[in-house]
């Protein structure tokens, strides 16, 4: 879990809790909606420039760990597939907008995109990152780790939007649990990296590889090491956990590989992840897909 984030913003629970409701009124207080009005962001692309930026993010993602997302939800969420920076006292928001139109084509009963906006500045900044859901493997986590998400009033029919807004602003210890689900770690590596944390904390020790931890990496199309990763003690042994997200991913990203090119000349790319997903998908994620309608 080493991914350079801003610090998160300590707003308590009960506040947290309060986006639910705010979210609510945008997005209903129901499942996510499946249709979407033609005249908003939503709306099927209508010019080149949008389709391009589309195909250029969505390429980012299958080459990066977002790939683990697209096909087969190994990690329910993923990010990194653009980012940016907003002045705070003056926001110019007009390429969030643009990004935002281009992922329409990952908005669907399948996935969730969007651009998330920090809650913390830093410099008289806030940093944006556009993140990718997939719905069905949200749902199915969120049910196997019904004891965390509850006690937020977060359920598998709660919007992803809601769900990552909760998240940024829960406190620091809840805040990583809740990321490290939501990325797909192993639960014993999301319990090693709060509990060294907060020992640092405390102790005032110094945290870092060779320090205190190590790094356990998954491959991706385009780097073997450092996008899909988690912190792991000194010495760590691979363990069951850590295999069994290997050899899943191995699967993956062969499979992706196999047909990579086809995807980049598609005038339809989506159909042929969709279907990549479908056949690499888990059965618990149809079932989790059943509930949320």
């Amino acid at each position: 879990m080493n991914r350079s984030r801003p610090s998160p913003f300590h707003l308590n629970t009960t506040f947290a809790v309060a986006v639910v409701v705010c979210f609510a009124l945008l997005f209903t207080a129901g499942c996510a909606t499946k249709s979407h009005r033609p005249f908003d962001r939503d709306a099927p692309h209508s010019t080149v420039e949008e389709r391009e930026q589309f195909r250029d993010l969505l390429r980012r993602a299958l080459d990066r760990e977002a790939l683990y997302t697209l096909v087969g939800g190994l990690k329910p969420m993923s990010t990194g597939i653009w980012h940016g920076k907003i002045d705070a006292a003056a926001p110019d928001t007009a390429e969030i907008m643009r990004v935002r139109r281009a992922l329409a084509p990952l908005r669907s009963e399948s996935y969730y995109a969007d651009v998330q906006i920090f809650a913390t500045t830093r410099d008289g900044q806030r940093h944006v990152e556009a993140y990718v859901v997939h719905r069905a493997a949200l749902a199915a986590m969120i049910t196997r780790e019904s004891s965390f998400w509850s006690p937020l009033g977060i359920t598998p029919c709660t919007h992803p939007a809601e769900v990552v807004a909760i998240v940024e602003r829960l406190p620091k210890s809840e805040r990583w649990r809740a990321y490290g689900l939501l990325f797909g770690y192993p639960n014993y590596a999301i319990d090693f990296f709060i509990t060294a944390n907060e020992r640092a904390r405390a102790t005032g020790a110094d945290v870092g590889p060779g320090k205190d931890r190590e790094f356990y990496h998954v491959p991706t199309a385009s780097a073997a090491e450092s996008q899909f990763t988690w912190a792991v003690p000194l010495g760590h042994a691979e363990r069951d956990e850590d295999r069994t997200i290997r050899e899943r991913a191995a699967g993956i990203l062969a499979a992706y590989r196999a047909v990579a090119d086809r995807i980049s000349a598609s005038a339809r790319p989506m159909r042929l992840v969709e279907a990549l997903d479908r056949t690499l998908s888990p059965p618990d994620h149809v079932d989790a897909h059943q509930h949320r309608q």
